[in-house]
C-alpha cells in the first residue's frame, strides 16, 4: 500500500538585496552571496550576476587570467559568447544556454572573456557565476573542467514557463551536475502571465531574480533581490512580465570558510599554502 505525502510549499524567511561591485577587468556585477546576513546557501558561497549589459565596440570586458583554489565555479550564460581557457589546457566557447563547471581544487588558473566578434562589434552579455565550496579534506583534489551544452540540461515545463535543471532533482528530472553538498541549480524563464511549480527537497534553498519579477509565497520579488526559504517541498513562481529567475541550494558544508580573494580554504595555513603555490607557479599557466 502506497502512502501519499502532502506537498508543503516553502515560505519566505528573509529577503536581501544584492550589492553592486566591480569584478574581473572592471565590469559591474550584483553580488547576492555572500552578504552580511549569511555566508552561504547550501554549498554555494558566491553568486555574481553580470548584465544584462550592451557593450559598444571595444568596450567588452572579461576576467583575464587569474587563479582559484579550494572551490568549484559554475557559470551560466544567458546572452553573449564567452571564451574559457585554463592551465589544464582546456579552451571552449560558451554560447547562450550553456554552462561551464570548473573544479579548482589544489589550484588552477583560468581566463574568461568575450569572444573576438563581441570585442570588435559590441553586443549583449548576461549571466551568473556561482562558487561552490569544497569540503574539508577535498580542498586539494586535482582540478577538473566540464562544459555542458544546452541539450544536456533537462527542462521542466510549466504554464508559459520553463525551468532548466542544471543540478539537483526537480519534479521528474535530474540535472547533469553532481558535486559536494548535493547542489540544486535551477534557471527558470517565465513569460508574462507564466506559472511554474518546482518540487525540490534541497535542505537550504534561495531564489534570486535576475530580470523581470516574481511572486512567490504571496510576496513580490524584484530584480537583484534574493529570498531565503524555510522547510518544504515546492516553490510556485508566477509573474506578470517576462522574467529570468535562479534557484540555488543544497546541504551546507560543516567546516570553517577562510577566504582571500579567489582562494577559499578551511584554515589560514591552507590559505597561505595556496598563495605560495600560486606565486611559485605550481598552479600552471595558460599556454
Amino acid at each position: 500500500m502506497t502512502t501519499l505525502t502532502a506537498q508543503k510549499d516553502r515560505s519566505i524567511t528573509t529577503v536581501h538585496t544584492a550589492f553592486r561591485t566591480l569584478e574581473g577587468d572592471g565590469f559591474e556585477v550584483r553580488r547576492a552571496i555572500p552578504s552580511k546576513a549569511y555566508e552561504a546557501i547550501g554549498p554555494f558561497i558566491f553568486l555574481d550576476h553580470f548584465g544584462p549589459i550592451e557593450f559598444l565596440p571595444g568596450e567588452a570586458k572579461g576576467a583575464s587570467a587569474h587563479p582559484h583554489a579550494g572551490i568549484e565555479t559554475l557559470t551560466l550564460l544567458l546572452e553573449g559568447r564567452s571564451i574559457h581557457k585554463d592551465s589544464l589546457g582546456n579552451m571552449s566557447v560558451m554560447q547562450p544556454g550553456e554552462v561551464q563547471w570548473m573544479r579548482a581544487g589544489r589550484g588552477i588558473i583560468h581566463d574568461e572573456g568575450p569572444d573576438a566578434e563581441i570585442q570588435r562589434t559590441g553586443g549583449r552579455n548576461h549571466g551568473i557565476q556561482l562558487w561552490l565550496n569544497m569540503p574539508k579534506g577535498r580542498k586539494h583534489d586535482d582540478p577538473a573542467y566540464r562544459h555542458f551544452t544546452a541539450g544536456e540540461i533537462p527542462v521542466v515545463h510549466g504554464d508559459k514557463a520553463t525551468a532548466r535543471v542544471v543540478a539537483g532533482h526537480v519534479n521528474s528530472v535530474t540535472g547533469p551536475l553532481e558535486s559536494f553538498g548535493t547542489p540544486t541549480v535551477i534557471h527558470a524563464s517565465l513569460k508574462a502571465g507564466g506559472r511554474i511549480t518546482l518540487e525540490t527537497h534541497a535542505r537550504e534553498l534561495a531564489l534570486y531574480v535576475m530580470t523581470g519579477a516574481a511572486v512567490v509565497a504571496g510576496q513580490a520579488v524584484s530584480p537583484g533581490e534574493l529570498v531565503r526559504f524555510g522547510d518544504g517541498d515546492a516553490v510556485t513562481l508566477t509573474t506578470d512580465q517576462d522574467s529570468e529567475i535562479l534557484l540555488v541550494g543544497g546541504d551546507p558544508l560543516d567546516a570553517p570558510i577562510v577566504r582571500h580573494g579567489p582562494f577559499v580554504m578551511n584554515t589560514i595555513d591552507e590559505l597561505e599554502r595556496a598563495v605560495r603555490d600560486y606565486y611559485a607557479g605550481r598552479m600552471g599557466k595558460i599556454s
